[in-house]
């Protein structure tokens, strides 16, 4: 047998690993065998006559120890115990510490043995491995031998301490790996102790499968909300290619809000074969999708959307026995059996109710001490109607960060309820305007007209097209006249109509919209051109010409440019020629939906109706749905003639400002 010695001496290691418990240590072993790619993780008890345990096996059937990698497994180099820390990739392929796991044996048993079998160049191996927990800084090793086994390792620990529990064991197991079971239960991935399958049916509150679709994509939804917190795991969505594979996950939109809704949401969808998880937001990729692609905007929403759908019974449900809990522990009150105090309880309770069902956090790891004073300041503040200094009470007593104490007190510091109603009469009447655009452009489509209803419209919802812009000019002015007010935008410049003169023969042309993005500077980070098409013509290459003629004038005129100002042009219609898509083809590369053409800092993109309104109701649908506005009550457009609706925008919130004039 050969000797080989660990970096740190065993006191050294033992101080190192002290806060591992020996359950801690068991989930470490089966965790090795999955990093090492097993599907099948057994853990075995051998009893003495007392039924008492003298040793544990853990037996996986991954890819085994290779002894040439022995030094890097089993000689962990660290120099402080901060160098031990959870491993928080962005994906589960990985738990193992590199060998301080396989060390932590220490804390229960007395010795660990190895039998590992492996295959390199076609031929497989099979040698043991042992280390003693009084002299953890050595181990000691077999010659390898040729054999005809499977791959695999199985870690035998001796000498076990009396007080491991079976069942103690099993509850923690159950705990640290039924989210990972689910994760890999397409693959056939199997744990078992003593002989009992784990397959979450002890720590699993809920499970339901849920499909969606977009376009030609499919999503198929995993919804598990678990019994209890889950070991080292948050709340995550966990996004799965076509084949099974985890590619990505992150913390759920509902995570670590303190009302123990314990989840976790796996979404697989060939969506996430070719995907860009870590690519800047607003970076372009050649191949695939990122974040910011509507496909994945889509599910998103979707599964935001079941999350709030599942957790507001469980909250409300919840809500209730957390009321229970606070008058048991004495929080509230004293009352006297009198009408007054009777109205007293019901008020707070529901004062309370409301505070936990919008942050449930504010409320979690009290004390009883500190649950009787936050109960009862409540109380006196219902009583004074001092409701203004809700958020910084709460904000002295509850253990919050600086950030959730500051942006509560500004919620009642900053935002009055005049703010609060204009924003959602704003939002309302967006959604009033995405309904009459719906009615004019599919179910008025044969009777109106370019000039006399869409131009209008969307003179005044040009917001449709972004946030922040002012319109520079609509329909009329040709280039030379959007040249004068773009140059007045740009840096305050009045050009006489001599100065603005263009050396172009397209320049007696007009936009249909022509708008400019600020910053907050004020300084043009971007130019939209809008050419607008009545629903009853079919954009082809014609229509796209008449924009290239846009972009060419445009590019052709130095004043119109500069580095950092982007140019976006738009086709919009209702239906798309074969042309359309060839185009949607040859510019594919790019990696953007409805992009046709791209030079530079200028893109051209062509677009229908329905799918710009498709794009608003994914994008505010989340707010809509919160606010419970229903767009088809709202509108009543079908009721309305097309003359009626246009002459209906100028009177809403929603109404952008009219297009920039000069003298």
């Amino acid at each position: 047998m050969e000797t080989n010695k660990i970096q740190l001496q065993s006191q050294g290691i033992k101080k190192a690993l002290r806060n591992y418990k020996m359950y801690d240590s068991v989930a470490e072993y089966i965790w090795n065998g999955f990093d090492a790619q097993a599907t099948k993780v057994e853990v075995l008890f051998c009893r003495n006559e007392l039924g008492g345990i003298n040793s544990i096996i853990i037996r996986d059937n991954g890819h085994g120890i290779e002894q040439e990698q022995l030094k890097v497994k089993f000689t962990p180099m660290f120099e402080s115990e901060k160098a031990i820390t959870i491993n928080k990739n962005t994906i589960s392929t990985y738990h193992g510490k590199n060998g301080v796991g396989r060390l932590t044996f220490f804390t229960f048993a007395q010795e660990a043995e190895w039998e590992t079998t492996y295959e390199k160049d076609n031929i497989k191996y099979t040698y043991n491995i042992t280390i003693n927990a009084s002299t953890l800084e050595e181990f000691s090793h077999s010659e390898k031998q040729e054999t005809s086994a499977e791959t695999g390792t199985t870690v035998t620990l001796n000498n076990v301490d009396e007080k491991f529990s079976v069942d103690e064991l099993n509850d923690y197991i159950q705990t640290e790996f039924s989210w990972y079971i689910e994760l890999k239960r397409q693959q056939g991935c199997k744990l078992y102790i003593d002989n009992k399958d784990i397959d979450n049916t002890e720590v699993i509150e809920e499970r339901s499968e849920h499909k969606y679709t977009y376009e030609n994509i499919s999503y198929d939804v995993t919804f598990c909300r678990w019994k209890r917190k889950l070991n080292k795991e948050f709340s995550k969505y966990y996004y799965i290619n076509a084949d099974g594979i985890e590619k990505f996950k992150e913390n759920t939109t509902l995570n670590n809000k303190g009302d123990k809704f314990f989840h976790s949401v796996y979404i697989k969808s060939s969506l996430f074969d070719d995907f860009s998880f870590e690519n800047p937001e607003g970076q372009e990729v050649l191949f695939g999708k990122t974040k910011d692609s509507v496909e994945y905007r889509f599910i998103k929403h979707e599964v935001d959307k079941l999350l709030r759908e599942k957790r507001n019974p469980f909250i409300k449900e919840y809500t209730k026995t957390y009321l229970i809990e606070l008058k048991k522990n004495g929080a509230y009150p004293k009352y006297q059996d009198t009408p007054f105090d009777a109205y007293r309880k019901d008020a707070l309770d529901a004062m309370i109710s409301n505070i936990y069902y919008a942050e449930p956090k504010i409320f979690s790891k009290l004390n009883i001490t500190q649950q009787k004073t936050l109960v009862r300041l409540f109380d006196l503040i219902l009583q004074s109607n001092e409701l203004d200094s809700l958020f910084d009470i709460i904000g002295d007593i509850v253990d919050m960060s600086d950030d959730e104490r500051k942006g509560l007190s500004e919620i009642l510091e900053y935002t009055t309820m005049s703010n609060i109603t204009k924003t959602i009469n704003l939002l309302k009447d967006r959604a009033i305007v995405i309904e009459q655009l719906k009615s004019l452009v599919f179910d008025k489509s044969e009777s109106i007209t370019e000039v006399k209803h869409i131009q209008p419209f969307i003179e005044n919802n040009y917001w449709i097209f972004g946030e922040q812009y002012h319109l520079v000019t609509a329909e009329e002015p040709d280039f030379e006249e959007a040249l004068r007010r773009f140059r007045y935008i740009l840096n305050g410049e009045k050009l006489t109509k001599e100065e603005s003169k263009i050396d172009s023969p397209d320049k007696n042309k007009e936009m249909d919209i022509f708008a400019v993005r600020q910053s907050k500077q004020g300084d043009i980070k971007k130019c939209i051109v809008v050419e607008l098409k009545r629903p009853s013509v079919t954009l082809g290459n014609k229509e796209l010409t008449q924009v290239k003629t846009y972009f060419k004038t445009i590019q052709s005129e130095d004043r119109f440019n500069a580095d950092n100002i982007e140019w976006e042009f738009y086709l919009v219609g209702n239906n798309i020629n074969t042309d359309i898509e060839n185009e949607y083809e040859n510019a594919s590369s790019y990696g953007e939906k409805y992009l046709v053409f791209k030079v530079k800092k200028c893109k051209i993109y062509v677009k229908r109706w329905s799918d710009i309104i498709t794009e608003f109701e994914i994008n505010n649908s989340f707010l809509l749905d919160k606010l419970q506005l229903q767009q088809n009550a709202l509108a009543e457009s079908k009721n309305k003639t097309a003359n009626e609706i246009v002459e209906e925008q100028a009177t809403l919130s929603s109404a952008m400002p009219p297009e920039v004039k000069i003298s």
